[in-house]
């Protein structure tokens, strides 16, 4: 079957990841994957190294209906059978070409983006009748595109990110966390407005009241890396704080933590919170996050309510005062059943054929 993503994502992130894993594990299965993104995106960088197709378009804005054509081409050159759309940046423009070009169109949730008003009205437009099907990446998106916009159920499916459980691999129990002093807690992270940062710095000196020592980990870059770096010097916590920026070894930063935080107090389904599951080392995420409905609370990790610092700097406190080996072992075991690459490409994979016949 031949497969046409659209993207519109600038920099790397875990949507984007998440294109790159699913491209090449359809790959595998037989299809042929083409993915349509910007011009010097990570995926137009890196889909090529993997020999799947890419075609470069900025359309500038949503609605620029000068580039319906050039996307008409697009898929009847590739013989498309069905349109993956995952950025807004395209749901009207690749809905539109898809619909004159007589293709099945689903489109992919993978953030939350609620809306109101008349946005909420003309979104429900491309929602009931542009698209075919709606993939959501977590049951809270799910729960959200059917209260905003009265979406049947059944034209919603949630299929979760996958995680490479080979580049992941479990620990051995006895080697889950440092052993070391001192605690080492990471966040991964874009480091951009709304995901919680903030917050998580201002409750650090609230959690080393209460645990010490321990050192913080920032991994990732973003528009306020900036602003959170003076935050931490003004909180008199640069010996506590690492920012290391953008890291492809995610890997190896999860091997030398206990600890994960994903402050972000609105976050569809995170994937380095995934991978750090997958890496046996539990998560506090907040009760605003799609994790919330994955994580069992207090034993495969923490959940606390959003864009609050006490609670923030509580649940962390608590988990690492806890077995929190143990909650990392839950943790593994979550991803195992929920989240291996393969058991969710093959769902995927499944639900394409449904809505072509």
């Amino acid at each position: 079957m031949n497969i046409l993503i659209f993207d519109a994502t600038p920099h790397w992130s875990g949507g984007a990841n998440r294109i790159l894993l699913y491209s090449k594990e359809l790959k595998k299965h037989g299809h042929r994957v083409t993915v349509c993104c910007l011009p010097e995106s990570g995926l137009s960088k890196r889909l090529p190294q993997e020999n799947i197709p890419v075609c470069v378009i900025n359309p500038k804005y949503d609605l620029n209906l000068l580039i319906i054509p050039k996307l008409i081409q697009l898929i009847i050159k590739n013989n498309i059978d069905v349109i993956d759309i995952c950025s807004p940046k395209f749901y009207w423009v690749a809905a539109l070409a898809g619909r004159l070009a007589k293709k099945t169109v689903m489109l992919t949730r993978n953030v939350p983006y609620r809306k109101k008003g008349v946005k909420l009205l003309v979104n429900k437009i491309l929602y009931l009748k542009l698209v075919d099907h709606i993939v959501a990446v977590s049951d809270k998106i799910k729960r959200e595109l059917i209260e905003d916009f009265n979406i049947p159920d059944p034209k919603i499916t949630v299929i979760y990110d996958g995680i490479d459980l080979l580049r992941f691999p479990a620990q051995k129990p006895g080697d889950t966390g440092t052993n070391l002093e001192p605690y080492r807690a990471a966040v991964i992270s874009r480091l951009d407005e709304n995901k919680g940062l903030e917050c998580f710095i201002n409750a650090i000196p609230k959690i080393t009241q209460q645990i010490s020592p321990i050192l913080f980990i920032i991994a990732g870059t973003g528009s306020i890396e900036k602003q959170l770096k003076e935050l931490t010097k003004q909180l008199n916590l640069t010996d506590k704080v690492t920012f290391t920026g953008f890291r492809e070894d995610i890997p190896a930063i999860l091997s030398g933590v206990d600890i994960t935080i994903m402050p972000s107090p609105e976050e569809g389904m995170s994937m380095s919170a995934l991978e750090s599951m997958a890496s046996c080392r539990p998560v506090v995420a907040t009760s605003g996050s799609g994790l919330a409905d994955i994580i069992v609370n207090k034993r495969s990790g923490m959940i606390v309510k959003p864009d609050d610092g006490n609670e923030l700097a509580n649940g962390v406190v608590k988990l690492l005062q806890s077995d929190y080996k143990q909650a990392g072992r839950e943790a593994r075991k979550i991803i195992e059943e929920k989240f291996s690459l393969q058991k969710v490409v093959t769902r995927y994979e499944l639900l394409i054929k449904t809505i072509t016949k």
